[in-house]
């Protein structure tokens, strides 16, 4: 049996109208799931529940064991974030981030980082406000590269993007899964992709959520 990574118990939250509503998944390691569903449907809040974001929510998620409400700051090292959302300084290149950030992740390895901004073809020396969106996610992929956490939420990156890129960005998540052993959660709400990739899915609607495994 696989070993689970993620554990949801009756995770719930309500948010003024809308609801994330009570389910039990066990998500196992070293798979690539998606999150899938229309927009407004949960997919981005059942993601920030992951990361123990809400205080007042019911119910219990565990990472890697941990509670993440409990043990918010530990969570931060176990799970890292891509998304369209520019989080990092933008005015440093890849070089100064890494200055700045590294000192909050205690496995961080510059080597490995480096070689994963070679690999993507992004200079060091580039400041990330001259980046593209496209640049730009693959800067966050070579950026966990090198704390190598071992859950990847993926917040609809591909979403605006061209299909070259997102070609590209695929194969990518494959490559993650295999070489750093990550469990990958995939939101999306472009049903190719996950079909091209996805082990498992987790479908949302309306606050409520089940998971299925996608049988080849």
């Amino acid at each position: 049996m696989d070993e689970t990574i993620i554990k949801i118990e009756n995770a719930a939250l309500k948010l003024k109208k809308f609801m994330i509503k009570p389910a039990n998944l066990e998500i196992p390691k070293g798979y690539i799931v998606g999150v899938q569903g229309e927009n407004g449907a949960g997919k981005t809040t059942l993601l920030h529940m992951m990361l123990g974001m809400y205080d007042k929510m019911k119910g219990k998620i565990y990472i890697d064991g941990l509670d993440v409400v409990k043990n918010k700051t530990k969570v931060k090292e176990l799970v890292g974030i891509v998304s369209q959302d520019r989080i990092f300084y933008l005015s440093q290149d890849a070089n100064g981030n890494e200055k700045i950030y590294s000192p909050f992740y205690k496995n961080w390895d510059s080597e490995e980082y480096h070689r994963m901004l070679a690999h993507l073809e992004l200079s060091p020396r580039r400041r990330l406000c001259s980046f593209s969106t496209g640049e730009m996610i693959k800067y966050q992929f070579a950026f966990a590269a090198a704390y190598r956490p071992k859950v990847l939420l993926m917040d609809e990156p591909t979403a605006n993007l061209d299909p070259v890129f997102r070609d590209d960005f695929l194969k990518l998540l494959q490559e993650f899964v295999a070489e750093y052993e990550m469990t990958i959660l995939l939101a999306t709400h472009l049903d190719e992709d996950l079909s091209r990739v996805a082990d498992y899915v987790i479908d949302i609607k309306n606050g409520e959520y089940s998971m299925r495994e996608i049988l080849e």
